[in-house]
């Protein structure tokens, strides 16, 4: 993280100091909000984050998203200033593993938002992960017009994340790839287009031909290939379920709805996998069961799960998500 993003990001503070107490640009302010309310814990994590006392703003900045992950009360404006600032915060003070976790948080409620993906590419290339780095920067890119007024688009060349890959030339080949396609954009008037829908994980549940509603949906990440071929082997060694374990997690949960559609949006790239669980009907006549259907593995319970809701889970093989196109699933039984 370059200190020549540092005008950048004071903007960034500018706007959130102006804003924070009347929450709309062009109407005066109001009152001051509580002290322990999220615009107050906004503006006290600004002055420090200001003043570069970047560790200092990372408790008042944490706080603040705490408050709005269980009640949101900022305006989308604020909301990225301060998820960009609490991120940028971490990746300042060397703690990358926090500064992702904080940026795909903000992606997952904003993914059109193109300066989360251009912090999230920084922990990645500070991490020497180029991959996942021109991944996340080529969705910068795409969103590029998506920016708050008054921000500018960072150049990556001036960035220090970036700086090992000044001579790589696989990284400048796709800067110079990111501006030839933004100045054919630029060259060719037209009508202004709606912002893409970000890429997202999408898919359906049917019976036959009727849509399943009501299924719980669960997007399940793994952290690297191996960890997804692991997955894929089923092996019944305790030594590989262990692994499985700390390779791992359950991400989203979600409900189909009444087309029998999901969707998982703001999903980074990388390796995932879809389990699913409903209440089948017909029930099988023979009790419980176990077999591979549409690429799935189908067990029938004959009895609710844990929570009394379901009494059939299919889990999905591992697949790879680019997050630079849909990535569809239907599952028929």
């Amino acid at each position: 993280m370059s200190s020549l993003r540092l005008p950048f990001l004071g903007l960034a503070f500018l706007f959130a100091v102006d804003l924070v107490f009347s929450q709309q640009q062009g109407q005066p302010p109001a009152a001051p909000p509580p002290e322990d309310s999220s615009a107050s814990l906004l503006a006290r994590g600004s002055k420090l984050y200001f003043a570069q006392d970047y560790k200092e703003a990372i408790d008042p900045y944490l706080k603040a998203l705490e408050l709005e992950k269980q009640k949101p009360t900022l305006n989308p404006a604020l909301f990225r200033v301060l998820v960009e600032n609490l991120g940028v915060s971490y990746l300042l003070t060397g703690d990358r593993k926090h500064s992702r976790e904080v940026f795909e948080f903000g992606i997952l409620k904003d993914a059109a938002y193109p300066l989360f993906h251009y912090n999230l590419a920084c922990t990645y290339a500070e991490s020497d992960d180029l991959d996942h780095a021109l991944a996340e920067l080529a969705l910068a890119y795409r969103y590029k017009q998506n920016m708050n007024p008054g921000e500018e688009f960072p150049d990556p060349r001036l960035d220090d994340s970036f700086h090992r890959y000044l001579k790589n030339r696989r990284f400048l080949d796709f800067l110079q790839s990111m501006e030839q396609q933004a100045a054919g954009k630029s060259a060719s008037p037209q009508a202004p287009a709606a912002p893409p829908s970000p890429p997202a994980i999408r898919g359906r549940l049917l019976h036959d031909i009727a849509p399943v509603a009501g299924a719980q949906v669960t997007l399940q990440v793994f952290n690297d290939e191996p960890c997804a071929k692991l997955f894929d082997a089923r092996s019944d060694s305790p030594e590989d379920a262990e692994k499985l374990t700390k390779c791992s997690r359950d991400l989203f949960t979600v409900q189909s709805d009444e087309e029998g559609e999901f969707v998982f949006s703001g999903v980074q790239p990388g390796w995932y996998a879809v389990r699913f669980l409903w209440n089948i009907d017909p029930k099988p006549s023979a009790g419980p069961s176990a077999d591979f259907i549409s690429g799935f593995l189908v067990v029938y319970a004959a009895q609710p799960d844990v929570s009394g809701r379901y009494d059939t889970l299919s889990q999905g093989p591992a697949f790879y998500f680019d997050a630079v196109q849909d990535h569809s699933i239907e599952f028929k039984y």
